[in-house]
């Protein structure tokens, strides 16, 4: 039994690789299934590439090495509950604090110790052992100071498992770039010189031709843009397919890179570029033959139109649907000044169905209520009490669709005092089906009083059951939002919202183009100083900055973005068909 451990070290970066130089240990597997048996137990925190859990991590090891083998597969059997003992003819794949009771010194990371039959070279027990006393995650990308990469250590000790040694230790030592070398580096996925030695361990009839490595033949390109600017990043690779993509940023004094979340081809557009987005860029390339790193591309933003406090929000319309109880949908609106103003507010449930929408409301309720709680107003048919003329009238001024004579949709033409309201849009006869809220400005020339944030709050369910908010800017120039799709913060205190939303997804869209999206407020790193100071200044709440591990949640969405006038879409949805409450925040930034 010889112990065989990856070792923490940077490898060097470039290495030459003249020949195959794979090293083996001198046994193989019989032919057929090689059953490892997961014992990982969950992670501590959500894993950084979005993995469900070490169970995924360990079998997307395993899929990459089993593409190359031919008379042999490695196969999960995940969360098992077999015996854990070294010598007990089992494959134990275990985080434990020590190795069958032998101490980890400080720089190993995993050690791979198994049984060979001498007579006849054939394995029949190989215990993967990770430290369970270091900080792992699983993620792509360069090393990052402080936390482990399981997925790559379980590549290099899965190649052990199958009967590879490390070749930068072989007698003569091989200067190769190999997974299988014995210190961890930014190499991530395997290299030819480790398929050559899969294919000749495991390929029955010889090896056949090796997939090359993706070769990049153009790189993304620097440039400088202004906010509010468009920029794609580009790159074009050749070699064995098919490729796979992942982009990563580094901001200008950033520690290490951060992997772009939605960034997953091979280009990545900036639809409204922000000063948040300066700093360098860099693809990596994966296919058959391994990973290819492009070079580094510099994004210089610089300072695009003044912004002009001139230009304000006009309206705001949400879509959602409406389920009875947390299932409302709720706008939040906060009016400033030292006078009275007046705003349109409507629900819109058989409008919708007039323009196609098949589960449209067929009978809302509206209700505005005071921050104190008290019922402002309430309607159920626009023009109930005489109000219809007045309020068809103003929606024709700003702008509004119009509604049918004898409708059930509601209206409400109000004039509030300076403060907050909530307008809550309810199922009346018919609880369920899908609706639009609708918070207009109705004297949006008056000086010194307007609508500085608004908010909606309803149902999510994945893609199919969403959060539309549309909001209209106007005004001479550009200005500054805070926009922000919440949902774990209202897991906790002071809000303690059990269905909230645990995983939100928020995207900014002008017309049919996507100018920005964002899953998690932490990303980028750099971003989170400014969107705290833009809570702060709107007086807006605090945003929760941890992840719940217990909930297993994600983090809140939010982007600063400086606007010009005209119409957006900002869309909520739930991460990988996420359902909860959700809420979008809208804030002028002062």
């Amino acid at each position: 039994m010889i112990p065989r451990a990856l070792r923490l070290a940077a490898l060097a970066a470039g290495l030459a690789a003249p020949a195959l130089a794979y090293d083996t240990t001198g046994g193989t597997w019989a032919s057929g299934d090689v059953v490892l048996h997961l014992q990982l137990g969950r992670p501590a925190a959500p894993l950084l590439d979005g993995a469900a859990d070490w169970n995924a991590v360990a079998t997307s090891a395993m899929d990459e090495w089993n593409a190359h083998l031919g008379r042999s597969r490695l196969v999960p059997a995940p969360d098992s509950t077999a015996e854990v003992r070294n010598g007990n003819r089992i494959n134990n794949v275990v985080l434990r604090p020590d190795v069958f009771g032998t101490a980890f010194d400080s720089r190993t990371l995993a050690v791979t110790v198994g049984f060979t039959n001498r007579a006849t070279a054939r394995f029949s027990e190989q215990d993967v052992v990770f430290n369970s006393n270091l900080a792992w995650s699983s993620y792509r990308g360069p090393l990052r100071s402080g936390t482990r990469d399981l997925r790559r250590v379980a590549l290099h000790e899965f190649g052990h498992v199958l009967g590879l040694d490390h070749p930068d230790e072989a007698t003569p030592p091989q200067t190769v770039s190999a997974i299988m070398n014995s210190t961890v580096g930014n190499l991530e996925a395997l290299s030819p010189d480790d398929i050559a030695g899969a294919r000749a361990l495991y390929t029955t009839g010889g090896t056949g031709p090796l997939p090359t490595l993706p070769v990049i033949v153009a790189q993304p390109q620097s440039r400088t843009v202004p906010v509010g600017g468009t920029y794609t990043f580009s790159v074009t690779a050749t070699g064995s397919g098919p490729f796979t993509y992942a982009w990563f940023f580094r901001a200008d004094g950033a520690l290490f890179a951060e992997s772009l979340p939605f960034a997953t081809g091979a280009s990545y557009t900036l639809g409204s570029v922000q000063r948040v987005d300066g700093g360098t860029y860099t693809a990596y390339v994966r296919g058959p033959g391994g990973l290819t790193v492009s070079n580094a591309a510099r994004l210089t933003v610089t300072a695009g139109p003044a912004t002009t406090p001139a230009t304000q929000l006009a309206n705001l319309s949400t879509r959602g649907r409406v389920e009875g109880g947390t299932g409302v949908l709720i706008a939040g609106l906060a009016v400033t000044g030292g006078a009275p103003k007046s705003v349109l507010v409507r629900a819109a449930g058989p409008a919708l169905a007039s323009v196609g929408v098949g589960d449209a409301l067929p009978a809302p309720r509206l209700r505005v209520v005071g921050a104190d709680g008290q019922s402002v107003a309430e309607n159920e048919a626009w023009e109930a009490a005489g109000a219809g003329p007045a309020v068809a009238a103003a929606a024709q001024r700003l702008g509004a669709f119009p509604f049918a004579a004898g409708s059930r949709d509601a209206a409400l033409l109000l004039t509030l005092a300076p403060g907050t309201y909530t307008a809550v849009v309810a199922g009346g006869e018919a609880r369920a089906g899908t609706a639009l809220v609708e918070v207009y400005d109705a004297e949006p020339a008056a000086t010194g009083r307007r609508l500085v944030n608004i908010a909606t709050r309803g149902w999510i369910a994945g893609e199919t059951q969403v959060l539309i908010a549309g909001l209209v800017v106007t005004g001479p120039g550009p200005r500054t939002y805070l926009i922000r799709g919440v949902g774990p913060t209202l897991l906790r205190p002071p809000f303690n919202l059990a269905e909230a939303l645990r995983d939100p997804q928020l995207e900014l869209f002008r017309g049919e183009t996507l100018l920005r999206e964002n899953d998690d407020w932490d990303t980028p790193l750099n971003g989170m100083a400014a969107l705290r100071a833009a809570a702060a200044a709107t007086g807006a709440f605090a945003l929760a900055e941890t992840r719940d591990n217990f909930l297993r949640t994600g983090l809140d969405g939010a982007m600063l973005v400086t606007l010009t006038p005209g119409n957006y879409t900002a869309k909520l949805s739930g991460f990988g068909g996420d359902a909860g409450v959700g809420l979008i925040e809208v804030y002028e930034v002062p």
